[in-house]
């Protein structure tokens, strides 16, 4: 009787012992997989963060190129005449310089020389269309690398008139707001100036 009795609680002990274990492990699953659960869901949120830093680095890449792109077309469209207008300024030099030397020609000729200022008019016009103006100079300016290109230098007694422009040879242009061709001048230099500089350079 006692051993019967001694056996069911060993039973019943081993049952316990059994459903104690079982239920540690179910618990330790549940941890187990709260854990990964957690870790992918980790794991997730870092690559959408991933991806979206990705895209958005590619979306400022593709705008930017898009701007630039927009940029060189604007360019291109601006500019685009640039290179025939370069091969139409001697043209226009030619009509400029018969139509200012038109009193010293002979009266027969001064008819021609009307028909050459309403065509170089026109040319101007055209020209001007197309975002081309001439560029300011006279002389007794103050001359400015940016625009000016010294041909030569002339020899003047006036502080005043040193480092301004003393004769114009040639007219200078700009298409909107880029050079064509600086305006080709003489730029006046003090005598004693230009005497020290010939020194140093014999000297050298």
């Amino acid at each position: 009787m006692d051993e019967e009795v001694k056996e069911k609680e060993t039973k019943i002990e081993e049952k316990n012992k059994t459903s104690q274990e079982t239920e540690d492990v179910s618990k330790e699953n549940e941890k187990k997989g709260k854990k990964e659960k957690k870790d992918l869901i980790k794991h997730l949120q870092d690559e959408v963060k991933e991806w979206k830093d990705k895209y958005f680095r590619v979306y400022a890449d593709m705008d930017n190129l898009r701007k630039q792109y927009q940029k060189d077309y604007l360019s291109m469209a601006k500019y685009q005449s640039q290179t025939i207008i370069e091969k139409l300024l001697p043209s226009l030099d030619i009509f400029s310089m018969v139509i200012g030397s038109a009193d010293q020609l002979p009266d027969e000729v001064k008819n021609y020389v009307m028909g050459f200022d309403v065509v170089y008019r026109q040319m101007l016009q055209a020209l001007e269309s197309e975002g081309v103006h001439e560029i300011p100079c006279a002389v007794g300016d103050k001359f400015n690398h940016d625009i000016h290109f010294a041909m030569d230098t002339t020899e003047v007694d006036d502080d005043n008139q040193v480092d301004t422009i003393t004769k114009i040879y040639q007219k200078g242009y700009k298409l909107h707001d880029r050079l064509l061709r600086a305006t080709t001048v003489s730029v006046g230099v003090k005598k004693v100036e230009k005497e020290n500089k010939e020194e140093q350079k014999a000297q050298a």
